[in-house]
């Protein structure tokens, strides 16, 4: 899946996309393939676009992902 942000929490992904949807970037709650990761809940944003954007504008909001994939690197 491409430009998935994975996120520490279902509630914070739950966050994260309000924050999104009010600065106009789209944004789908998704279940995270399984990684080595131990931070992650499993959870995290599918950003279709303006994913680095994205990144910037939840960092503002004391939110920072845990990782994040571009393209084939799920």
């Amino acid at each position: 899946m491409d430009n998935l942000i994975r996120l520490a929490s279902i509630t914070e992904a739950m966050k994260s996309k309000e924050i999104l949807q009010r600065h106009r970037i789209n944004s789908t709650i998704k279940r995270t393939p399984p990684t080595k990761e131990k931070f992650s809940c499993g959870y995290g944003l599918y950003v279709p676009y303006k994913t680095q954007q994205a990144i910037s504008v939840l960092g503002e909001y004391g939110i920072f992902p845990v990782g994040h994939t571009v393209g084939e690197e799920l």
